[in-house]
């Protein structure tokens, strides 16, 4: 199907390519429309923004901040500690239950954090583990 000249215009004038390509995948895709392409357009647009707000709004954790956490988590944890930088060197993966353990762990450290703060906490968390192996305190770390 194709999309009118004037909607193809609003399109290219997006600045972000993945955006643009997902809306004309959307547009020209094989499925049945229920709605016109001019409310697709819209309703990706808009989801798109509201995501970009979403993002704005979380938290920036500053490095410090993440290695306090990481201080609290060994002081508190220390087996679990060690195994979350075994898993995260070794199989650069997290398993479930112990990625749960995290995030009681920082909810009870941080309260009042939101589910988007604390997913972005465990992410920085998870770069500052991959970051500080070359550093000798974290490899001679026992339980």
């Amino acid at each position: 199907m194709t999309i009118s000249p004037e909607l193809q215009t609003k399109i290219d004038a997006l600045e972000d390519e993945r955006l643009k390509t997902e809306i004309i995948d959307v547009l020209t895709g094989p499925g049945r429309k229920r709605a016109s392409d001019e409310a697709i357009y819209e309703s990706i647009l808009a989801g798109y923004a509201q995501a970009r707000e979403q993002r704005a709004r979380l938290r920036k954790w500053r490095t410090d901040e993440v290695a306090a956490f990481a201080q609290h988590f060994k002081e508190v944890q220390p087996s679990d500690y060690v195994e979350f930088l075994r898993q995260e060197r070794e199989l650069n993966e997290i398993e479930s239950m112990l990625a749960w353990d995290v995030r009681r762990l920082m909810r009870e450290w941080m309260p009042g954090l939101d589910s988007g703060d604390r997913s972005e906490l465990f992410r920085k968390f998870r770069d500052y583990a991959k970051s500080d192996f070359n550093q000798p305190r974290i490899k001679d770390v026992s339980p």
